[in-house]
């Protein structure tokens, strides 16, 4: 198993446990703010990105894929954080005995769901801006990778067209990617 294999499942376990404590409604909404992170995210992170590279000097596809992750995590918490306040006021039917194993048990499988997605769409992301050989050669040889990216390309459709056919933003050949 690759160390990012490794990444993978302790990230989706961290979904997944993340669910399980806070139960349905909390990750119903962290789910939800998921998708409506991808869909802002996608639209948003290049002006951003080009603030980042005149800011730090990074170099383009770092600062894309910085920006991205980013703004995706900031509106995934503002979604998920509504959707706890809602929790919270629900907190009175979701205490009764079997309510409360089945809201845990349906957090647990919306926070892997949740999990898969990210980790997938930030996958493919990555792949639409490689980083470095190595870490580009670590993914190509990851066993979970493809399956995240299955699961994430499902909200692909979210995404703005040019970024769907995008391959990269500079011509990748091997060895021109530092």
């Amino acid at each position: 198993m690759e160390f990012l294999d490794i990444i993978i499942v302790i990230v989706v376990s961290g979904f997944s446990l993340f669910g399980l404590f806070f139960g349905f409604i909390h990750t119903l909404g962290s789910l939800l703010g998921t998708v409506l992170g991808i869909y802002l995210a996608s639209r948003y992170y290049h002006s951003a990105a080009e603030w980042l590279m005149n800011f730090t000097g990074w170099e383009a596809n770092l600062a894309k894929v910085v920006m991205f992750v980013l703004a995706f995590i900031l509106i995934n918490r503002a979604v998920g954080l509504t959707f706890y306040l809602i929790d919270r006021i629900a907190k009175i039917i979701t205490r009764l005995p079997i309510i409360k194993q089945i809201n845990r048990v349906l957090g647990l499988i919306f926070g892997f769901i949740e999990g898969v997605v990210t980790v997938g769409i930030i996958i493919y992301f990555i792949e639409r801006f490689p980083l470095s050989n190595t870490f580009m050669e670590s993914l190509s040889s990851s066993v979970l990778a493809p399956y995240a990216v299955k699961v994430g390309s499902i909200l692909v459709p979210l995404l703005p067209k040019a970024l769907q056919v995008l391959d990269s933003t500079v011509d990748y050949v091997e060895g021109t990617v530092m």
